[in-house]
């Protein structure tokens, strides 16, 4: 980036900000000056609203009223009709109870693949972004990767920098370790066996998408 570019005034805190020259895409301000690293926005769609539909109070108490009648007059014939079987009845045959078995509850259905990638995405675009940070705050630093007990654990020079969850279904593959212009990490998708990468070292198409499909082997030598 060009030094027309940096801030007029007070320098804000390293972070990712909208690019000055294009407000669809991210850039990251190391607290000094515009870095090479940059990804495009995307917006998030809103939730759909839940419609609920309830009957009026009115409506509920006709239905009550109406059936509680009729349902007392069901009950009682059924009891006159039990007694007289029971009093007709010989002598005291036993009682065979049939018991069933407990139906298994049923499982939750498993995540869809388009489900499983975007999970995926979401975690390599966090984790890329968390690993650029630590270089930025610790230039001379080593920063390594590392899943322990669920959890995504970002190391500078050993000491635990920061945790990020690993969602469900998704797991770490592997980190290529370099500094800020150079690393590569990737995840993979153990029901469909997919890997998805992210590394600065990736290069846009002309319409600002990246492809972050596939390992580390095609962007880091």
């Amino acid at each position: 980036m060009t030094e027309s570019m940096e801030p007029a005034h007070d320098l804000p805190v390293a972070g990712w900000y909208v690019d000055p020259l294009d407000a669809g895409v991210l850039r990251y301000w190391d607290g000094a000056a515009w870095t090479a690293h940059a990804r495009p926005v995307e917006d998030e769609p809103e939730p759909e609203r839940a419609q609920k539909h309830r009957l009026g109070l009115a409506a509920v108490l006709g239905i009550i009223a109406s059936t509680a009648l009729l349902g007392i007059a069901l009950v009682t014939i059924a009891a006159l009709a039990q007694k007289e079987a029971m009093e007709a009845d010989d002598a005291a045959d036993p009682v065979v109870v049939e018991t069933t078995s407990a139906q298994p509850a049923a499982e939750p259905a498993a995540p869809s693949g388009k489900t499983l990638a975007k999970r995926a995405r979401a975690d390599l675009e966090e984790l890329g972004v968390t690993i650029v940070t630590a270089f930025a705050e610790h230039p001379d630093a080593r920063v390594d990767v590392a899943e322990i007990d669920g959890e995504y654990v970002v190391l500078a020079e050993g000491a635990e920098y920061a945790r990020i969850e690993v969602a469900d279904g998704v797991q770490l593959g592997d980190y290529v370790a370099g500094d800020a212009d150079g690393f590569c990490v990737w995840v993979t998708t153990p029901a469909t066996g997919r890997i998805l990468h992210w590394s600065p070292l990736d290069v846009a198409d002309d319409d600002g998408r990246v492809d972050r499909s596939g390992g580390c082997a095609d962007v880091v030598g």
